[in-house]
């Protein structure tokens, strides 16, 4: 589970003037001059969202920005595991209590896709891994390392097997006492992808948003083939790069870059293996391309966990993943596709 994320180095090499086809409510073919290309930013579920796209004119694009940030701003109420009202904490509230939670469609839908990922992964993404992630965000803040029985303990409340789904009545139960949720792996990509499609109601597809280091890519820029989008192993080698076009996916990386606890001489990563309830020792800088944000999202955390070695194994099931691992100790592994 990872519990902050870097961003992914990129570049985009956009026209100003362009054409495509803008939808209201008839299809309609609008001249070349009329397509400018807008940006905007905002803060939201800790990181910065960097929104990039085309549209006929300024009225537009104003009310469809607004309206995207807004829905972020909203996601954030449910997903939110800060907020102590987030229909996220609410749930997580009733773990081990026997009794269902009446979840409503976005956050259903988000754990039904997080128990998928978990399935694919072997669970190593996991949004149940909330008890790990608080135990070291304590650790953190107060300068100290967890000892094995406190790291026992959390580890005791977490497993995707122990969240059930009724997807008849949309209710969720927590069977284990303690249990707490943590969407910070996934939640960004989820949040990204409704936000594309927030923008297609307003009839613009040619769009980017990056939600701080998670890219999710609509269509393509008027008169391109895709968005240019610059990949890095993040490593000193500045060689170890890949400048992709890139149209409708979404692109995620996660790594130890910046971010770590060192102990003993031992450094750990921010990213927490749910198996082990420790911060990762062996580091992978980890790259995915996937149908979308919220996929690309939860797998780059899942295979930063896998490493090479198991991240082969589960990249088998995964034809339509692209797939990036660059290790410490120099081993280096894409997939065919990549």
């Amino acid at each position: 589970m990872i519990m902050f994320k870097f961003k992914v180095h990129f570049s985009l090499v956009l026209p100003q003037y362009a054409f495509f086809f803008c939808i209201f409510s008839f299809c309609t073919a609008l001249p070349a001059h009329t397509q400018n290309r807008y940006s905007y930013a905002w803060n939201a579920m800790g990181s910065e969202f960097n929104l990039v796209f085309y549209a006929p004119h300024d009225s537009i694009a104003k009310v469809a920005s607004d309206s995207v940030f807004k829905r972020i701003e909203y996601l954030n109420t449910i997903l939110s595991d800060y907020l102590d009202g987030s229909e996220t904490n609410r749930l997580s509230a009733t773990a081990g209590s026997g009794e269902p939670f009446l979840a409503g469609p976005i956050l259903f839908d988000i754990l039904q896709q997080s128990v998928h990922y978990s399935k694919q992964t072997k669970g190593t993404f996991d949004v149940s891994v909330g008890p790990i992630v608080q135990l070291w965000r304590r650790a953190l803040r107060r300068n100290y390392f967890p000892d094995s029985a406190q790291i026992h303990e959390a580890k005791q409340s977490v497993g995707y097997k122990k969240i059930r789904l009724n997807a008849k009545n949309c209710t969720v139960m927590l069977t284990q006492k303690g249990m707490r949720l943590d969407f910070g792996g996934i939640g960004k990509g989820y949040a990204a992808d409704d936000a594309l499609r927030i923008l297609r109601y307003f009839g613009i597809s040619a769009a980017f948003l990056d939600a701080g280091g998670d890219l999710t890519i609509g269509e393509a820029p008027p008169q391109k083939k895709g968005w240019e989008i610059e990949v890095s192993s993040g490593g000193k080698d500045s060689t170890a790069k890949r400048v992709l076009t890139l149209k409708n996916c979404g692109v995620a990386t996660s790594g130890n870059t910046y971010r770590f606890m060192e102990h003993n001489g031992v450094k750990y990563s921010h990213i927490v293996d749910p198996r082990t309830g420790v911060g990762l020792t062996t580091h992978t800088r980890t790259t995915v391309i996937a149908p979308n944000g919220t996929a690309a999202d939860a797998l780059a955390t899942a295979f930063s966990v896998l490493g090479i070695k198991e991240g082969k194994k589960v990249a088998k099931k995964l034809k339509s993943v692209r797939i990036w691992l660059l290790e410490q100790n120099g081993l280096e592994w894409k997939t065919a596709n990549f």
